[in-house]
């Protein structure tokens, strides 16, 4: 009986390292900058900076000379989930801590027709952190996302108001899963503990396009590939028996290939005004296959869950005030989908709809400039219904949000 138990909770595990191994759980990373952040991250058609990299590597060839950029985006997530246990409706407020994916950029103009540029900075990210004890700790209680790409693009003017461009994209993300196994009735017998870390990387390119209609009207488009990664990484579990107490995992997944259109507004001398569309195919996340060595716990060699995401799309707004040649106001709004459908909603994230408020200063003297923004994310309250197979209780998904801030400094060489 013991052993039927233990596969079980095998079982459970298997299918939730499924679930986090993809990294971006609904999560993806779209801040690039502080000033794009302020700027509802819209700067696909404006190109007012190096971190133009971010969004649109061909909109570069607006900028002169020798330009870098560096900077970071300090972000703390909350979240309540509420469950419906044999002892009743619990809530547990998730511990949260700042999370800080850095970015730097740098772009070179070549000669009248042929700039290149370097940007260095993280597509998907942040985590959670449960209590050990909580009621979904079977699902998960605490999961650690990192990423970071190294994107080298080139940027060639086709025509004086057109230009191109194409990068290479090397992706590198490690994800770090902790959670609870049962041994016998759940909530009663002592559990196990789960820890798995696993890293890879990848290779993808990028392809751009930055149009200026007029002087005062601009558009962008931009594709992101899909990125291929061959996890590789190992496991531990606190079992008495040190022969199915670790091992290796390893498994095929995939990040999600976008596109990105935007336009940008010159309305006055003083005032730019931008809207942009991201949709992030997150279908190609049908499944996923982990294979354990040895079997985890004795008796799973694999596991395979379906995910079966949604493609959705990211709707950007952003405006920028120029209150003399010093200084600058920026403001924007974001809304943006979830593509987690309700059959694989789970712990590690707040798996619903969000929006974002955001609000900044620029300050520019000379060649040197930098950049404050803030930004509040509200995610929407989300019922839950309870999977036991996947350690997922009924319940809702309350109080999610994010506290936000980009800092960002640069020059012109």
């Amino acid at each position: 009986m013991k052993q039927k138990k233990f596969l079980a909770g095998a079982l459970c595990v298997a299918a939730s390292l499924v679930a986090q191994s993809v990294f971006g759980a609904g999560f993806g990373i779209y801040e690039g900058s502080a000033r794009g952040n302020a700027m509802g991250t819209e700067v696909t058609a404006d190109p007012a900076s190096p971190s133009v990299l971010y969004n649109n590597p061909a909109a570069m060839t607006a900028l002169e000379g020798t330009q870098m950029e560096m900077g970071a985006t300090f972000i703390r997530p909350h979240v309540t989930v509420e469950t419906i246990t044999p002892a009743g409706s619990q809530k547990n407020k998730a511990d949260s801590a700042w999370w800080t994916p850095p970015n730097a950029y740098v772009t070179h103009q070549v000669n009248d027709k042929i700039w290149a540029g370097l940007g260095i900075f993280s597509r998907f990210g942040l985590g959670v952190e449960h209590d050990d004890d909580w009621a979904g700790r079977y699902n998960c209680q605490e999961a650690i996302i990192k990423s970071f790409d190294i994107n080298p693009s080139l940027a060639v003017k086709v025509l004086d108001n057109l230009s191109l461009s194409a990068g290479l994209r090397a992706e590198w993300f490690e994800f770090t899963l902790d959670r609870a196994l049962p041994t016998g009735t759940p909530f009663v017998d002592p559990d196990l503990q789960f820890h798995m870390k696993g890293d890879s990387w990848g290779i993808g390119y990028n392809l751009g396009a930055y149009y200026e209609a007029t002087e005062w009207l601009s558009f962008g488009l931009a594709y992101e590939s899909e990125i291929d990664q061959e996890v590789e990484g190992t496991y531990h579990v606190n079992h008495p028996n040190p022969a199915v107490a670790g091992g290796d995992g390893e498994g095929d997944i995939s990040t999600p290939s976008i596109l990105r259109a935007g336009a940008s507004v010159k309305a006055t001398d003083k005032l730019t005004i931008n809207a942009g569309i991201v949709y992030t195919m997150w279908s190609s996340y049908e499944d996923l296959t982990i294979k354990f060595d040895p079997a985890l716990l004795g008796a799973v060699p694999q596991s395979s869950t379906e995910k079966d995401w949604d493609d959705v799309f990211r709707y950007q707004l952003g405006a920028e005030y120029a209150l003399n040649e010093t200084w600058a106001l920026r403001a924007g709004y974001i809304y943006d989908e979830s593509p987690i459908s309700d059959a694989h909603v789970d712990y590690i994230v707040p798996a619903n709809d969000r929006h974002l408020f955001s609000l900044g200063v620029g300050y520019k003297q000379d060649n040197f400039f930098c950049d404050l923004g803030y930004t509040y994310l509200l995610i929407e309250d989300r019922d839950v219904t309870g999977r036991a197979a996947d350690g997922v209780l009924s319940g809702e998904f309350t109080k999610g949000d994010a506290h936000m801030i980009g800092i960002g400094v640069g020059y012109k060489i």
